[in-house]
């Protein structure tokens, strides 16, 4: 995102839409745990709308860095509750993707000019909308679409990364709130979350370039574009 800087009013916009996605990722999470019965999330302040509880500090560096990051977890219940377990893990990312969406088929909807060719860019598997979540785009015209353009895509693309099965990305804590307990997996626990490779780890996806790319970006793209394809019509 820091790549952005050249783009003052696209660095805004991006830097807008990820405090309020990530605030609002935790937020809603702390607000189905508290509803299941995890009250702790109250004294931690995590039910109020406020980004200094729900940003977190390394999530935050690979957004400014990589373009996108994490929210600050959400303590998760083990294998004797897995309902409250999924509920809580995924309604952060349920709550960004579904703001994306409706941002990008708002969009459609008052689509205009230039934004209409970035929109043709972010469909493609190819180079699509993670390039510019990281380096933002000229304001020169059509400002309106463009920052609508680039907040869903942002939402968007915060909600799948969440998805990822690498702690401490909302997929991979899923993944070990509900594994066996097994040897096997009290190891990879124990290096993943409580030694933090897993946060290593996606720092250097999100970092590594590969054929001109960030790895993890453009993996991001392969997958979402069809997506993108049906939801901007393009």
């Amino acid at each position: 995102m820091l790549y952005a800087l050249r783009y003052p009013p696209s660095l805004l916009v991006l830097l807008s839409s990820y405090v309020i996605g990530l605030t609002l990722h935790g937020w809603v999470q702390a607000l189905v745990a508290e509803r299941l019965g995890d009250h702790s999330v109250r004294h931690q302040n995590r039910l109020q709308f406020n980004p200094r509880w729900h940003i977190d500090p390394f999530g935050a560096v690979a957004g400014l860095i990589g373009g996108l990051g994490w929210a600050a977890p959400v303590e998760l219940p083990g294998r004797r509750d897995r309902r409250r377990a999924i509920l809580v893990a995924l309604s952060g990312p349920a709550v960004n993707i579904l703001l994306g969406v409706g941002l990008l088929l708002l969009w459609r909807a008052t689509q205009t000019g230039a934004s209409t060719l970035l929109a043709s860019v972010f469909a493609s598997s190819d180079g699509g909308a993670a390039y510019f979540l990281q380096r933002g785009v000229p304001f020169t015209q059509d400002a309106l679409g463009l920052s609508i353009l680039l907040a869903g895509a942002s939402q968007l693309y915060l909600g799948v990364l969440s998805l990822v099965p690498i702690p401490p990305l909302d997929g991979g804590r899923l993944l070990f709130a509900l594994c066996p307990q097994t040897l096997g997996w009290q190891r990879a626990r124990h290096y993943l979350v409580e030694q933090n490779i897993g946060v290593a780890v996606l720092l250097a996806l999100l970092l590594i370039t590969l054929g001109g790319g960030r790895l993890l970006a453009q993996l991001l793209d392969t997958v979402l574009a069809p997506l993108m394809k049906v939801l901007l019509g393009v």
